[in-house]
């Protein structure tokens, strides 16, 4: 006998909100483990160049855990500002992880898909880390290094608005990935039957 498409929608959003919420209630235990890969993964993808930022993570403060130095090479200019890892890159990681766990396809395929998912996830988190640092390099004061013009700011806030300041684009942008990366054509041809 067939499993309903109620049933297995109902069984997927149970086992979603299972796995999601313990990878929620696990962040005290994985916060040690996930802030210096946060800050390694920062480090090697923001330093060197004219505008180098340090990822470090900071000690005491709950919410804005990572500390970062932002430096103007050569010119003994530099800032600092602090970010909150958790926000940035492990809501929407485990915001993916638990939609392809939670997918009912093949084991073999979940592979394929957590991987490829957290690939993308990983582009996504990084863009979420280097749109204040844009922000900041581009301020017309000593720590410029980048000149955008109006229309490079105008774009630039419009980044900082869509994935930084949005309450919920953590988790909508690994929706949209879930969808690229566990889904096949043939699959939306079952959901439609």
């Amino acid at each position: 006998m067939p499993v309903l498409p109620t049933r297995r929608i109902a069984i997927f959003a149970l086992h979603f909100v299972l796995i999601y919420s313990a990878l929620i209630l696990s962040w005290p235990l994985l916060r040690p483990v996930y802030r210096p890969l946060y800050c390694t993964f920062g480090n090697l993808v923001f330093q060197g160049g004219r505008a180098s930022t340090t990822f470090r993570e900071r000690e005491g403060d709950e919410e804005l855990d990572i500390a970062l130095r932002l430096e103007k090479r050569g010119s003994g200019v530099w800032a600092e500002m602090e970010t909150n890892s958790r926000l940035i890159g492990y809501l929407p990681t485990v915001s993916l992880i638990a939609f392809v766990l939670a997918t009912p396809i093949p084991w073999k395929r979940r592979r394929k898909a957590l991987l490829q998912g957290l690939l993308l996830v990983s582009l996504f988190v990084a863009l979420r880390m280097a749109i204040p640092l844009w922000r900041d390099f581009s301020r017309p004061d000593a720590l410029q290094v980048y000149h955008p013009g109006p229309p490079g700011r105008w774009f630039l806030g419009i980044l900082e608005r869509a994935f930084l300041n949005a309450p919920a684009s953590w988790f909508v942008v690994p929706i949209f990935v879930w969808v690229a990366v566990a889904f096949r054509r043939a699959d939306w041809e079952i959901v439609e039957e």
